[in-house]
């Protein structure tokens, strides 16, 4: 029988793990919530859902985002949890060094969120943004990014090593954006999620253009009801009337 020495260090043993259980996806979404995000504007909200405790909340948002630079690898022939892996993996290796810098230094380029998917010299290490953003093009093609630090111009970025790696400059433009919270979505429920969106549209008389865009703020690892996902449109100009 064991001891009430051996049962108060077993007790405490055990607080300790279910206080780091708790601690690290908390401290994980505290430094997502720090990192870069693209700079916007909110335009007007569509429609109405119930959120946490019965809130009722906008269900979707029309931002004007400002320009930004991305990281971007195109990949064809795989399904979307492939291609968010290749092209993570790609771009983290130009963010974590594989590139050159523009001035000859060597260090990060910051991380930002969120990754992006969109269906249809001397190194340098980038600062981490977010989110990882997804755009799926025609067929099978999909498009996976990372939106760039404010700070640098395409000048200034680093170039990357890997040809596969395209920087690429976005303008100004006009997104509706439906967000939820859960696990790293897969292709049904992607597109579940732009019906929603592209009928919330239909009824705010606003015409999407474009490829579906799929963001995502949050590591796959995260709780899930702290992982925040979103699908995209781009809009036509002129959806700055408040709903």
């Amino acid at each position: 029988m064991p001891s009430p020495a051996l049962n108060a260090a077993l007790g405490t043993l055990g607080g300790l793990a279910a206080a780091a259980l708790v601690a690290w996806p908390l401290a994980i979404w505290y430094e997502v919530r720090k990192c870069e995000k693209p700079k916007h504007t909110v335009l007007r909200t569509l429609g109405q859902k119930k959120g946490w405790f019965g809130k009722v909340r906008p269900a979707a948002e029309v931002r004007l985002y400002s320009p930004y630079l991305l990281a971007e690898v195109t990949l064809s022939g795989g399904n979307m949890d492939k291609a968010l892996s290749d092209g993570f993996r790609q771009i983290a290796g130009f963010i974590f060094g594989k590139n050159v810098a523009a001035d000859g230094a060597s260090s990060k380029v910051a991380m930002t969120s969120p990754v992006t998917l969109e269906m249809g010299g001397d190194s340098q290490k980038i600062a981490m943004t977010s989110p990882v953003t997804a755009e799926m093009g025609p067929g099978n093609e999909l498009k996976v990014s990372f939106i760039m630090p404010s700070q640098y111009t395409k000048d200034t970025l680093p170039r990357p090593v890997n040809p596969n790696v395209v920087i690429k400059e976005m303008p100004a433009r006009t997104m509706a954006a439906l967000a939820w919270h859960g696990k790293p979505p897969r292709e049904a429920e992607v597109q579940a999620k732009e019906a929603e969106l592209l009928e919330l549209l239909g009824e705010a008389g606003l015409k999407p253009k474009g490829p579906v865009h799929c963001w995502q703020y949050d590591p796959p690892f995260q709780w899930r009801w702290l992982r925040t996902n979103e699908v995209l449109f781009e809009v036509e100009d002129g959806a700055t009337a408040t709903s």
